[in-house]
């Protein structure tokens, strides 16, 4: 999926075009990673596998360090970052317990 350059958008509908392509993009990258999300329960058996605190803090402060490094709002991105990894955490936690249930 290729985007147009920014500076050669001629029109505010052309710029808004592309920031919804990349808003698509962004949504499909997520729904990739969701998968992968879903495989990491095969190679956990307990909550505290699941929470695994040090990794999620980790996880968190380098995308936080990734987001200033590119310019972003760092502060923005440690809270989507945080969101993401809960809601992560929470959809683990049930597939945990069908798995358990079987």
């Amino acid at each position: 999926m290729g985007f147009k350059d920014p500076e050669k958008c001629g029109s505010l509908e052309e710029v808004r075009q592309e920031i919804d392509k990349i808003d698509e993009h962004i949504i499909l990258l997520f729904a990739e990673r969701h998968k992968y999300v879903e495989a990491i329960v095969r190679f956990k058996n307990d909550k505290d596998a699941i929470i695994a605190q040090e990794r999620k803090d980790a996880v968190i402060q380098q995308r936080r360090n990734l987001a200033e490094s590119k310019g972003l709002n760092a502060d923005v991105f440690e809270q989507i970052y945080t969101l993401l990894v809960e809601s992560n955490i929470n959809h683990e936690m049930e597939l945990l317990k069908e798995k358990n249930s079987k």
